[in-house]
């Protein structure tokens, strides 16, 4: 995807027992000030969508993770959170268009009651009412995006209809549930979207410290480096595989988008390992 980030990872740490007002964190993440300089984008393009087509291969293992979700990149965050039945999703990406992309999320979260009809709004059969929820977000300027975006999203969300139903895995947009989780999670104001840079300290660093303020912790976290994708937990060992400080790293993957069960250890996230705990302050940088 985007340089030094085109694949995932994710960490899903124990969840700890009911702490802070969680909206007091959401309202004190939404006020942090984005990272100014991200670097180019990687071939020069908007990744509207994802590549990662395998996630049903780690639900079970994040499974009511619970905590705050920390995603990176367009859709996993929301399909992951769907899963883990967060507390509050907070969306960092570099590119602004994928944070105005979670602003078109948001809004219609918001006004579909379900599944169906959330995915109705990204088909030329729900463009008009589509067209209106997002120039009521944000303009003319956020219905560009929309525009831009839409194609890339409807043919993501049908691969992976197609793919989850062919695994029996039940998903976001599958299960009324799953959607309910997070739909709710929006209309309750606990999905934030920021601009940030998973390599450098400021936004991210930020969220940390917010999360270490408000004494909550962080149940799933994905990130993404340029060669592998990884997905760690803090799990009981039978969930999982090799131990990894304190948890179990549960698939990896390689090329891009293609999970396999591997239990890595010992490889450095860029940036997020660049210190004894990382900008998010997990328990070991390494993976």
């Amino acid at each position: 995807m985007r340089r030094l980030l085109p694949a995932v990872f994710a960490l899903a740490l124990l969840p700890a027992e009911a702490r802070a007002d969680i909206d007091e964190f959401t309202t004190a993440a939404r006020n942090l000030a984005a990272d100014a300089d991200t670097g180019p984008l990687t071939n020069g393009l908007h990744y509207f969508a994802s590549n990662e087509r395998d996630l049903d291969l780690v639900a079970d293992a994040v499974q009511d993770t619970g905590e705050v979700v920390v995603a990176v990149a367009a859709d996993p965050g929301y399909i992951l959170a769907a899963w883990a039945d967060a507390r509050a999703l907070v969306l960092i990406d570099l590119d602004p268009a994928i944070v105005a992309l979670h602003r078109i999320y948001a809004a219609f979260f918001a006004a579909a009651p379900g599944p169906a009809e959330f995915s109705r709004l990204w088909t030329p059969a729900g463009e008009a009412e589509a067209l209106a929820l997002v120039k009521a977000a944000g303009g003319e300027a956020l219905v560009e995006t929309f525009v831009a975006a839409r194609p890339a999203v409807a043919r993501r969300f049908a691969e992976l209809e197609r793919h989850m139903a062919s695994k029996g895995r039940a998903w976001l947009l599958s299960d009324p549930r799953l959607y309910a989780r997070v739909a709710g999670l929006v209309r309750a104001n606990r999905v934030i979207a920021l601009r940030g840079d998973f390599t450098r300290a400021g936004t991210v660093r930020a969220v940390a410290e917010t999360l270490r303020a408000a004494d909550l912790r962080v149940g799933l976290c994905t990130c993404r480096t340029s060669s592998s994708t990884f997905v760690h937990a803090r799990v009981p060992a039978k969930r999982a595989g090799a131990p990894l400080a304190g948890g179990q790293v549960l698939h990896a993957a390689g090329p891009p988008g293609r999970f396999r069960v591997h239990p890595a250890a010992g490889r450095r996230l860029p940036g997020v390992g660049a210190e004894p705990e990382g900008p998010l302050g997990l328990p070991d940088p390494r993976i």
